[in-house]
């Protein structure tokens, strides 16, 4: 009960030193409170967005700056990187106009160019010799009868090879030791597959040599591929632009892109054997086939290439068996190759441009 007094005797002084105030009055100071309360709210909003407002300003002034200051920089790096690219390509047509003395070189010191070790697996079945197969649709004739020239032009005995032409052959003559396989609807819908399938089946030699209608044949090519004896399942040579430098031979192809390797390396089942030019013995067609339904650019090559690879054939480097890609366009750069497009040429009227970054290449096959 003492402690109960004092509460109260407290309670009383509080109320007569501070008296309640009215009603009145509780509302003005609630109403004036919270009109503080909205001033200070405007306010910082008001601080945050004009803030905001100075921040994108900088942020514009910086990126204008950046971009002034970047532009130089990009521009010298792309310089650099063209430089790195024309050298490359420099670096490789002195690689192959001094392979030969290199090549002798090695020979002198006992000593072998690496990738030729690759050697054949089984015994050919058909007569020794080179059947020539040829695809073409039917609109570079005049290229066709270059090469055909050239396969003409080797040191070859006229019984021990033969040239034959698939595709729109309806401007092509037959003649002694050339025969032709109308496909004009394969070549139209650019089935290269089916056209070189075509070849190997009609062949009478063991040695089928698969080229597009725009190659040449250096005057040593037969000799080269004498030389190595019969001793491969799958082989490939320098393929040159005319500029001498490197077109699509010795590759690899991951992830669908397409890489020049350097000659001194060995095969491994990451390359693929270009349709564009190459050379299967005979026993290779037994129980494989290029995919008669891919058309241009489906990569009928690699397939076909990672096919026969599964099943244990090798594939040789004849470094000294060359041919020119016969097309002024095609140009190394770095280790891709780029197609220009020719003078009064149409983006429709050609192919879909080629382009390329430092690593990508070619495309896989001619059309």
């Amino acid at each position: 009960m003492k402690g109960n007094g004092w509460r109260f005797k407290v309670g009383d002084f509080l109320k007569r030193v501070f008296p309640a105030s009215g009603n009145g009055d509780t509302a003005s100071l609630t109403d004036e409170i919270e009109r503080l309360r909205r001033e200070l709210t405007d306010q910082r909003r008001g601080n945050v967005d004009a803030m905001r407002l100075e921040l994108d300003m900088i942020r514009r002034e910086l990126m204008a700056d950046d971009q002034e200051r970047l532009a130089p920089i990009r521009q010298e790096m792309e310089l650099l990187r063209n430089e790195i690219l024309e050298n490359i390509a420099a670096i490789h047509r002195l690689e192959i106009l001094t392979l030969g003395r290199r090549i002798q070189l090695l020979n002198d010191f006992g000593k072998a160019f690496p990738p030729s070790y690759s050697g054949k697996t089984r015994k050919s079945s058909k007569p020794r010799g080179f059947s020539f197969g040829i695809i073409t649709n039917g609109k570079r004739h005049e290229k066709l009868m270059r090469l055909v020239d050239t396969i003409r032009a080797q040191k070859l005995a006229v019984h021990r090879y033969e040239i034959m032409v698939a595709g729109c052959v309806d401007a092509i003559k037959e003649s002694e030791g050339l025969r032709t396989f109308p496909m004009e609807k394969a070549a139209a819908e650019g089935r290269l597959g089916a056209m070189r399938n075509v070849l190997a089946r009609s062949a009478h030699f063991n040695k089928l040599v698969s080229l597009d209608d725009d190659l040449l044949l250096h005057a040593g090519w037969s000799e080269a591929v004498e030389e190595v004896n019969e001793d491969f399942d799958l082989a490939t040579g320098i393929i040159v632009n005319p500029d001498l430098t490197r077109y699509c031979d010795w590759v690899n192809n991951v992830d669908n892109y397409t890489f020049l390797r350097p000659y001194h390396e060995r095969f491994d089942k990451c390359q693929y054997l270009t349709g564009g030019y190459g050379i299967y013995k005979d026993y290779v067609f037994e129980k494989n086939a290029w995919n008669d339904d891919l058309g241009f650019y489906q990569g009928e090559d690699v397939t076909f290439s990672r096919k026969l690879f599964d099943s244990g054939f090798q594939l040789k480097f004849i470094a000294k068996a060359v041919v020119m890609h016969d097309d002024e366009r095609y140009r190394q750069k770095g280790y891709g190759v780029i197609r220009r497009q020719a003078p009064g040429e149409s983006p429709e009227d050609s192919d879909a441009e080629i382009t390329m970054r430092l690593e990508k290449l070619c495309p896989r096959t001619m059309s």
